[in-house]
């Protein structure tokens, strides 16, 4: 077998694996994102569309409804890449005894790297929650950042925070109270619709279904133990339990954690900016790092954008 049939063979295979494993893979936490295409553009205006006013009774003319330029918030496309690399070396070793199986740990390592691009938004969206009271990442829509005391339903700075003070995170009653204050704090999010006349006040969590706590390893058996047991060590009934879903993570704070809605498939607190979805390149051994290097790569490249989306669907609790 020569090396070009051999990298042929390896080829067919690690591009079905590919195909079929990127199509396959659902990520355990898609829901964070709210997923859309951009088309084939460097950046993309996304509107934020429910700023609307109310429906009104005819009277003769019809209400309409503008978006101004300010709320197309400006989202910009990135680049990722991700490769495989085999030696020339193994290559011809493996082509000489006809045989791929000496090379069978990279063919598998090629054909998992799907799962990993379709985790790669998901995972950047965590490291964008645990950085969201700065503007590492960006801003949300309205100039604030992510985690704040001063938003808005509008593109100017408000008054609303989803930032709670917790109460230290050290018992299950604490925890619990900490969790309550949050649900509170969901509940009393809203916004004016109707402009400055007639305006009535909206709740903008329509409602608290599908709600996910996010939490550093370090408080992982006391949040299990907050939303498992059904009553309390007063004999009351335990009022969250059972209500959450809860992921454990390795965080740089090991006090402080997160309660997300996503219940609304549009308004989440993740936008995933879609332009090019992840595609394998397969090499010749005309490539220039075939030749130059000895060393063949097998890749993936995509470009896409992950940005902070509503501010109202997730909650910081900080404990010192």
């Amino acid at each position: 077998m020569t090396i070009e049939q051999l990298i042929a063979q390896i080829n067919v295979i690690v591009r079905t694996d590919f195909n079929r494993n990127y199509q396959d893979f659902e990520p355990e936490f898609k829901d964070l994102l709210h997923e859309y295409e951009s088309g084939p553009v460097a950046s993309n205006n996304f509107v934020f569309s429910d700023f609307l006013a109310g429906i009104e009774k005819f009277t003769g003319s019809r209400k309409h409804n503008l978006f101004p330029d300010a709320y197309k918030f400006p989202i910009v496309n990135e680049e990722w890449d991700h490769a495989v690399d085999i030696n020339r070396k193994d290559l011809e070793r493996a082509a000489a005894i006809g045989s791929i199986q000496p090379l069978n740990i990279y063919t598998q390592r090629i054909g998992d790297m799907p799962k990993m691009w379709a985790d790669q938004p998901i995972e950047l969206a965590f490291d964008m929650l645990e950085a969201g009271t700065a503007s590492t990442y960006g801003l949300t829509f309205d100039g604030q950042t992510f985690f704040d005391t001063d938003h808005s339903y509008t593109t100017t700075s408000g008054t609303q925070s989803n930032i709670v003070t917790g109460g230290g995170a050290t018992t299950v009653a604490l925890l619990i109270a900490d969790i309550q204050a949050c649900w509170a704090r969901f509940d009393g999010f809203t916004y004016n619709q109707g402009g400055t006349t007639n305006a009535k006040k909206r709740k903008l969590n329509k409602s608290m279904n599908n709600v996910l706590i996010v939490a550093p390893t370090q408080l992982g058996s006391l949040f299990r133990t907050a939303l498992t047991q059904n009553f309390l060590a007063s004999g009351e009934s335990n009022p969250v339990a059972g209500r959450f879903k809860l992921v454990t993570r390795a965080m740089s704070d090991a006090n402080d954690w997160y309660m997300i809605i996503l219940d609304d498939p549009f308004f989440r607190p993740f936008l995933f900016q879609v332009e090019k979805r992840v595609e394998l390149d397969t090499p010749t051994p005309q490539d220039e790092s075939a030749r130059e290097r000895k060393i063949f790569t097998w890749g993936g490249y995509a470009r896409h954008a992950v940005a902070y989306g509503s501010w109202w669907t997730a909650i910081k609790v900080t404990n010192t």
